[in-house]
């Protein structure tokens, strides 16, 4: 059980050594909404693998629940269309995996912009 509790600390440690970058690299704003106040790093990965910038976002309450499901509102998703066209592949990644959930056409669009950016990156972000 310790060994565990060891590894998990191990894991939020590393990702704290990253807030630094991540808030310069976000400005101090959600890297998805462009909200400022309370933000968090939400990593998309979990804690399967050593966190990274290429896998991890700073991001409001509100895209916290968003990203885990909750208060999945269509008309409170719109900020979404403009993340998509982010030059960050998590940022795109983690609108994605927002818009997965959204059955609009909208959103089915959004998608295929962001999938547009990924393979004019050279990118396969895989979604």
């Amino acid at each position: 059980m310790a060994k565990g509790r060891d590894k998990h600390d191990a894991y939020l440690n590393a990702l704290n050594l990253l807030g630094k970058d991540l808030a310069r690299r976000a400005k101090s704003k959600c890297e998805l909404s462009e909200e400022s106040g309370t933000l968090s790093i939400y990593d998309l990965e979990g804690s399967k693998v050593e966190p990274s910038l290429d896998h991890v976002v700073l991001i409001s309450p509100m895209v916290r629940e968003h990203l885990e499901g909750r208060k999945l509102k269509s008309e409170t998703l719109h900020y979404l269309q403009q993340a998509v066209w982010s030059d960050l592949a998590p940022v795109r990644r983690a609108a994605v995996q927002i818009l997965e959930q959204v059955d609009e056409p909208w959103a089915e669009e959004a998608i295929e912009n962001a999938k547009m950016m990924d393979s004019n990156a050279g990118e396969d972000e895989g979604y």
